[in-house]
């Protein structure tokens, strides 16, 4: 989803400046909800343009990261609105590198196993980063943070979601390392292949119909021209 309600959640809490907005986004609900500044003020100017938020302060029309911008009330009904919406259904991923797994064809193989490398090597990085992030969570004593633990909840969400992204990706890799050594038929190949026996048949149709419009031509002595005994024989 995007950040657009997750920026409208944390101003239910205070009012805040955009880069105070984008390091909670950050610090509340993981390195997942990262987000550049071209992304940070694109959401604001359509939040602001939509009413559902406003600038409380500002120190200068030329520096848009030192305006203050809280909830306006109908910020707070649409948050509410999104938070009873029954939308949250299971997305699956759609992964760009699949889709270039499965049009890669024979001939890139090879470069198709070295993109999941790279991948796979990617994810142990992000997932050693996300667990030290998880386990560098003060542990609180008497006191016990609510935002603290629901940053962990979030961190372990993206944790099995990089660990079954590790299983995945070894899984791609035998896969295609198997395939690599078979003589599989690959779609555009069968594709060919069946053009091809259908333009055989409509040869052959067309030669018996010549052949028969010769014998018919034939016997109605319209000049046709009777056919030898090598036409009447079957085609090989």
């Amino acid at each position: 989803m995007s950040a657009k309600h997750a920026l409208l959640g944390l101003l239910l809490d205070r009012p805040a400046y955009p880069y105070q907005l984008a390091d909670q986004l950050k610090l509340r609900l993981g390195p997942a909800w990262k987000v550049n500044s071209g992304q940070l003020y694109q959401t604001i100017k359509a939040l602001e343009k939509d009413g559902l938020i406003e600038r409380v302060h500002e120190t200068s029309p030329d520096h848009e990261h030192r305006h203050v911008f809280e909830i306006t009330d109908e910020g707070v009904v649409e948050f509410e609105r999104f938070f009873d919406q029954s939308s949250d259904a299971v997305r699956l991923c759609r992964r760009p590198l699949l889709v270039k797994i499965t049009f890669a064809g024979p001939q890139r193989l090879e470069e198709a196993l070295t993109k999941v490398d790279a991948y796979e090597r990617e994810c142990v990085e992000r997932l050693a980063e996300t667990a030290r992030l998880r386990e560098e969570l003060p542990a609180d004593g008497s006191l016990l943070r609510a935002d603290h633990l629901l940053l962990r909840l979030n961190l372990s969400a993206d944790i099995f979601q990089l660990e079954g992204e590790l299983r995945w990706a070894a899984h791609a890799r035998e896969i295609l390392s198997w395939l690599a050594d078979q003589e599989a038929v690959w779609p555009g190949e069968r594709e060919r292949s069946d053009a091809d026996v259908e333009g055989r048949r409509r040869d052959r149709g067309n030669a018996r119909r010549e052949l028969f419009g010769r014998i018919a031509g034939s016997e109605r002595g319209d000049g046709g021209t009777r056919p030898s005994e090598q036409d009447m024989r079957p085609e090989q």
